[in-house]
């Protein structure tokens, strides 16, 4: 394997190079190993070409395990990339425990609900910076269209977006007001609607994971259309002309721990036959944030997917720089 990895890397450095899901993982699991910079693996990975399908769970355990940021960024376009693939011919193994039994399943989704129903309540006043990169489709490829700054308050559990600039120009006007596709909720809104008793969403157990060095129950979940509450909204023009309840399905992952959840990958579903949109997907990543000396839970990156008949788009979406709102803190809400 060691002369593998070596040829690998040689031929990295010049062409694109074919390389097996095996061999991804045991590449990056040298980098590791030997403390190579992170920027010289992800030059490394740029470099590959999949040549079965790397799954998300790969992605996981190798991010886990020590892959750092831009190494990452690389393994998730190598899963992008290798989507119609086929399964690896050697699956990498991830030692885990046994699955929980029946009982204690139902004891870890109900107390990841008692966390989930009391995270908004519990979540203080608080100012962040939010950077959106939006994507279109371009012939089967996502190319970059624009990048959005926003400040975004969280204030009385609610909300509130504020415009700063598009593509580094200040901008002042409305952000639902500013055409392509847009997203709200990422602060407890899709969290609730999953655990929420009404819904009465189905779990599943699907699987051990190690996501940011947390060990982590992975549930698949599903919510009936005839349950949900969970909104899409479709227009043009900065108007939003149409917009239907979908259902949702997914998984949730959960902290062995503390029963917090650490990511949500969700996929709408039951569009109505003639609304526009076909498809939508979220993925929120939450982590452990400072605010004013405490910690909190809160996003740090998501991604939101939709489809039409006509085009795709993807926002790719980052939060940071989060601060106590305060009694120095001067807000307006614009009407």
């Amino acid at each position: 394997m060691r002369a593998v990895l070596a040829l690998l890397i040689a031929s990295a450095a010049h062409a694109a190079e074919t390389a097996t899901t095996a061999e991804i993982v045991a590449l990056v699991r040298s980098s590791i190993q030997s403390h190579e910079p992170d920027q010289k693996l992800a030059k490394t990975l740029h470099k590959l070409k999949p040549a079965e399908r790397l799954d998300s769970r790969a992605v996981e355990e190798l991010e886990s395990e020590g892959a750092g940021p831009g190494a990452v960024v690389e393994l998730e376009r190598l899963n992008e990339a290798s989507q119609n693939l086929s399964n690896p011919a050697e699956p990498p193994v991830f030692p885990h425990p046994s699955p929980p039994g029946d009982h204690e399943q139902r004891r870890i989704i109900e107390a990841a609900r008692r966390v989930a129903l009391g995270y908004v309540s519990a979540l203080p006043d608080f100012i962040c910076s939010e950077s959106i990169q939006r994507y279109m489709d371009n012939k089967g490829r996502f190319d970059l269209k624009d990048t959005v700054e926003v400040t975004l308050t969280y204030f009385g559990h609610q909300e509130n977006y504020k415009l700063l600039s598009i593509n580094g120009k200040p901008s002042i006007g409305d952000y639902d007001a500013i055409g392509g596709a847009i997203s709200h909720g990422e602060f407890g809104t899709i969290l609730r609607q999953i655990f929420d008793p009404a819904s009465a969403a189905e779990f599943n157990w699907d699987h051990w994971t190690t996501l940011r060095r947390h060990a982590a129950h992975v549930f698949w979940f599903r919510v009936a259309v005839e349950r949900s509450a969970y909104r899409v909204a479709y227009g043009q023009y900065s108007r939003f002309q149409e917009n239907a309840i979908v259902g949702q399905h997914g998984f949730v992952y959960v902290d062995s721990e503390t029963g917090q959840v650490l990511r949500i990958l969700a996929d709408a579903d039951s569009f109505p036959p003639h609304f526009a949109v076909r498809s939508s997907s979220t993925h929120i990543d939450y982590d452990v944030v400072d605010i004013g000396g405490s910690s909190y839970f809160l996003p740090i990156k998501a991604e939101v997917r939709m489809a039409t008949r006509e085009f795709r788009t993807m926002n790719q979406v980052r939060f940071y720089a989060f601060r106590k709102f305060g009694a120095e803190t001067t807000i307006t809400f614009d009407k």
